[in-house]
């Protein structure tokens, strides 16, 4: 499966469903410890209850993925089952920071720590709109559909913390 970026929309060829449930619970899991990490170096109570709900709801996300990637292995022969498709895989798409000094850089100030969640969170949008074309189940396409409203809520929630 190749992802690529063009014209502000995520292009993915040689879909495949099992690693594109790989690719999503990687994703949510880096979204709840990035949450987490904000949570830490803010002392601001509205904002952590914000982020709070936001764990939660990714935690959410996360089991959806975890359960369908269970569920379609059963069905389906899952070529690379020791993961070897997340190390190799160019993530940048998904993380807009270069390195992990970078973002700790990023997470000690908190408003360049929301810009950063806001990026995150269209980026997921992005990437699950393209996997919800491409999902075989017409149930796996009405649970992202709901994914993908709540990640564009989280982005609503995140940009209103910024003003």
């Amino acid at each position: 499966m190749k992802i690529e970026e063009k014209d502000s929309k995520l292009v993915i060829t040689d879909f495949s469903e099992i690693e594109a449930y790989k690719i999503a619970y990687k994703i949510e899991k880096d979204g709840l410890s990035f949450y987490k990490e904000i949570i830490s170096k803010i002392d601001d109570p509205k904002i952590k209850e914000a982020f709070d709900f936001l764990i939660g709801q990714e935690g959410d996300h996360l089991k959806f993925f975890q359960d369908s990637l269970f569920e379609l292995r059963k069905r389906q022969e899952d070529e690379n089952e020791d993961d070897d498709l997340l190390e190799a895989m160019d993530f940048g798409i998904f993380q807009p920071y270069k390195s992990m000094q970078e973002l700790e850089k990023i997470l000690t100030q908190p408003k360049e720590a929301l810009k950063l969640g806001v990026v995150i969170e269209e980026k997921s949008i992005k990437f699950y709109q393209s996997c919800r074309e491409k999902v075989s189940s017409p149930s796996a396409k009405e649970h992202l559909g709901s994914i993908i409203e709540e990640e564009k809520k989280h982005k609503s929630l995140i940009e209103s913390m910024l003003y």
